[in-house]
């Protein structure tokens, strides 16, 4: 089943790179070419992340959860010391 969908974001995602190309040269001349890139850009970014979600173990996600839990949030205000 996850193979299945895997293979289907794999294209899915190839077939976004393929539209982005297309589009390249027209980004300097149209604001609706620039439009419809960004929507790629993102549902490209969106296919890649489930793509990522599926090939995590079952044990890298308790990992990452241990670790998530252990660390602490970064305010804006950390990077800006005075």
């Amino acid at each position: 089943m996850s193979s299945h969908k895997a293979q289907k974001l794999r294209q899915a995602i190839l077939k976004y790179n393929t539209e982005m190309s297309k589009l390249k040269d027209e980004l300097v001349y149209s604001a609706e070419a620039n439009l419809k890139y960004n929507k790629l850009v993102i549902q490209k970014a969106i296919c890649k992340n489930e793509l990522a979600k599926l090939k995590c173990t079952f044990w890298h996600k308790i990992m990452k959860k241990l670790h998530m839990n252990n660390t602490k949030d970064k305010l804006i205000c950390d990077y800006f010391k005075s």
